[in-house]
């Protein structure tokens, strides 16, 4: 019933002019495909008319396309099926080098500074979860808009982790280079909710990307860099942060936590590890001598500090927590909220920082579910006074983790 209830507030929605003038604006933002074209798991090719997006045939869960020369299952609107977002269709990209992929970006980045115009959270109730997950193209299906972090500003870095660590992949000793995304997660009001996406490339295999926040709450102040950051967040409810749980849980069990295991499976070089080793969870504490919100409490006046930043700058200092820190309720208050803490090392820019039209309206940053976490290190679902049955606001089941797209009883039907 919920989600019914939030597809009809979608649909009122997307009625609006705002709206219609958003879908004519993104319209003009490319899609990633090989050769343009989308795919489908039934292998079907998408109409070019077609874009890859969520319906109410699959209650806003899964992205489907219409399909060409009768492929597809079949609905009174014409054949359709479920775009296939698997590594195999990005294939050209993913098997080139870490660095060709790294200027790839960067380029794309500082092509057009604008900055995107606006937070559309609630319209994209009619979004797939799933996809953020699941899409291993560099960029977001054409006409897709992130649900939130929709402006932020990009810099290249480099982690020199330390010779310490003793964990696999990105997570291992040596120097890993990449791009860092800063952005508010929703619409300020009162104040920022700052979040941070990365971006790590990888040389023949998929690039290893994950995201950090310090809380889902409504910011109530304008410091970029007064919070501190984990892959772990607090339950929270109400508001607009129920729209997001509740989508959020479309694709995982667990709505406040993402995983790092992909990050240690690779190495930057594309070499693969087995058994990839990874903490319980990563924190990231926040150079206290870079500060925002001097210039006026706009989006534009805190892009514009971060902008500023010099070449060389540390933004946070990283720490592996290698073991839960009691219940875990506020994993990212301080760092005794963090077990076992393990200096890892520090993101530092190698390039200035800028705001992006295709950093905010392209860029791709998959996130990864906690269950695959769970499923290589049981012992994470449950540590001494953590249980991730309370972490995550409700049971969860290691042995169940979320069906792929495509791969459950969906509605036959495309309205």
């Amino acid at each position: 019933m919920r989600c019914v209830l939030m597809a009809l507030a979608g649909v009122a929605l997307l009625g609006t002019p705002q709206a219609l003038r958003r879908k004519a604006q993104r319209s003009n933002v490319s899609g990633s495909a090989e050769g343009g074209i989308y795919t489908t798991l039934g292998g079907c090719t998408c109409k070019e008319t077609s874009a890859c997006e969520a319906d109410i045939g699959t209650l806003f869960k899964c992205d489907t396309c219409k399909t060409n020369n009768g492929c597809g299952t079949f609905s009174l609107l014409g054949r359709w099926d479920y775009c296939d977002y698997r590594p195999p269709t990005a294939a050209r990209f993913i098997m080139q080098s870490s660095t060709a992929k790294l200027d790839y970006f960067w380029n794309k980045v500082i092509a057009n500074t604008t900055r995107y115009p606006e937070f559309p959270l609630l319209s994209n109730v009619l979004s797939s979860m799933r996809t953020t997950f699941d899409n291993y193209q560099p960029e977001m299906p054409t006409g897709r808009e992130k649900m939130i972090h929709s402006v932020g500003s990009v810099c290249k870095f480099e982690l020199k982790i330390s010779g310490s660590s003793p964990y696999t992949g990105l997570l291992s000793p040596g120097s890993q280079k990449g791009l860092i995304r800063l952005g508010g997660a929703l619409d300020p009001a009162d104040g920022l909710t700052p979040g941070l996406g990365f971006k790590l490339p990888r040389s023949g295999v998929p690039d290893g990307d994950f995201v950090m926040l310090h809380s889902l709450r409504a910011g109530d102040q304008w410091n970029f860099f007064l919070k501190n950051q984990s892959n772990h967040l607090e339950p929270v409810s109400g508001g607009a942060t129920s729209i997001l749980v509740a989508k959020f849980k479309e694709a995982s069990q667990c709505p406040y936590q993402v995983g790092l295991s992909d990050l240690a499976r690779y190495s930057q070089d594309g070499t693969e590890h087995s058994r990839p080793r990874f903490p319980f969870k990563l924190f990231m504490r926040p150079n206290s001598a870079l500060k925002t919100g001097t210039r006026g409490e706009t989006v534009d006046a805190v892009h514009s500090e971060i902008d500023a930043i010099p070449v060389g700058s540390t933004l946070y200092t990283v720490y592996a927590c290698r073991n839960a820190a009691g219940d875990e309720y506020f994993p990212s208050e301080d760092l005794s909220s963090c077990g076992n803490p393990l200096l890892l090392g520090e993101v530092k820019t190698t390039s200035r920082c800028t705001t992006s039209w295709y950093g905010d309206a392209s860029l791709h940053i998959r996130h990864q579910r906690i269950e695959e976490d769970w499923q290589l290190e049981p012992s994470y679902l449950k540590q001494g006074k953590y249980d991730a049955n309370t972490a995550c606001g409700a049971r969860v089941d290691v042995r169940t983790p979320p069906e792929m797209c495509g791969a459950e009883g969906m509605m036959n039907s495309d309205a």
